[in-house]
């Protein structure tokens, strides 16, 4: 998905305007009725803008990765990211089998020896 697929989209799900939108980033509503039509693309930092307004990572904005990641106060551990977008690669029987060797393994950690 493009990014301004991934716009349009984030938008809609947060059921806001183009113009309260471009409020929020500090646009007229031309300019993200434009970035949704892919006329044009924002800069640097409308696009810093419009991830942490969505609570998103600027590599799921532009569709570089699928992986929604929400932002938070904390930073993410790089090992925690690459885990995750590892896991959304997988299926739904292999997450099922990742699932369940996670469990033998925390069983496994907890029992005593």
């Amino acid at each position: 998905m493009d990014f301004h697929d991934r716009l349009h989209e984030l938008r809609h799900k947060k059921k806001i305007t183009q113009s309260q939108l471009a409020d929020v980033i500090g646009l007229k509503p031309t300019a993200i009725s434009n970035y949704e039509s892919g006329r044009n693309e924002p800069s640097f930092d409308r696009l810093k803008a419009m991830a942490s307004f969505f609570n998103v990572s600027s590599d799921y904005l532009l569709g570089i990765s699928d992986a929604y990641v929400p932002l938070s106060e904390e930073i993410l551990n790089r090992e925690v990211v690459e885990l995750f977008n590892r896991y959304q690669s997988l299926n739904q029987e292999n997450r099922k089998k990742l699932d369940t060797y996670m469990q033998f393994l925390e069983f496994e950690q907890n029992s005593p020896s």
